[in-house]
């Protein structure tokens, strides 16, 4: 087997996902806004080591934006009036992912499967709850708190800039930092290649954006 063979072997490429929503029911409530970020990472070292590309979209909903949805991520009506997502983009993506990370993957998981029923098979592993962050050091799994814990600054709450590289509460840019931390088994019986089972919460912030 060739050098650039073996190299293959060893590159191994994923997504982490992040969705803003109309309200907290996957079965009732839509996604407004998507965000996706492609990475190769290190097979064997566990290691991130570049992002491969991102895509970041809004899409009008079909039900009504619930004002304390509006309160946290900021989008309203009016700013996805007409809008639809890039779904040939979202799924090309998709394709090349050996998997999909979110930061309470069970919620976001939901919501995409309804979106695009084509993914229910395929594999999802939670960074909020896959991880035991307190063995690592860290009193809160909040993603701001773990951004804040890295000494990076969180200017704002969007969907796109918690996926993307340069962004500061971004899960890739904090976990890249731990080795290991993207090899399947490490995210232990807590990941999400299960079924999912929607579970609500009355605190809408906890619930719908993992706070």
């Amino acid at each position: 087997m060739s050098g650039d063979a073996v190299t293959k072997l060893m590159l191994g490429t994923a997504a982490v996902i992040d969705v803003e929503t109309t309200g907290l029911n996957p079965h009732r409530d839509e996604i407004v806004e998507l965000a996706i970020t492609l990475f190769r990472y290190d097979r064997v070292k566990g290691q991130v080591l570049e992002v491969v590309s991102e895509y970041s979209g809004l899409r009008e909903p079909s039900c009504p934006i619930r004002r304390d949805a509006t309160a946290v991520h900021g989008i309203t009506r009016r700013m996805v009036q007409g809008l639809k997502l890039n779904y040939p983009r979202v799924r090309a993506m998709l394709r090349e992912a050996d998997f999909l990370v979110a930061h309470n993957a069970e919620f976001d998981r939901g919501f995409v499967e309804r979106l695009a029923p084509s993914l229910r098979n395929r594999t999802w592993f939670c960074s909020l709850n896959g991880i035991d962050w307190e063995a690592r050091g860290f009193a809160s799994r909040r993603l701001e708190d773990l951004a804040a814990a890295h000494r990076i600054e969180n200017p704002n709450h969007d969907a796109a800039n918690r996926t993307t590289a340069g962004f500061p509460t971004n899960p890739l840019q904090i976990y890249s930092s731990t080795p290991n931390q993207w090899r399947p088994q490490q995210f232990g019986a807590r990941c999400l290649a299960r079924p999912y089972r929607s579970r609500y919460r009355s605190d809408c912030r906890a619930r719908l954006y993992g706070f």
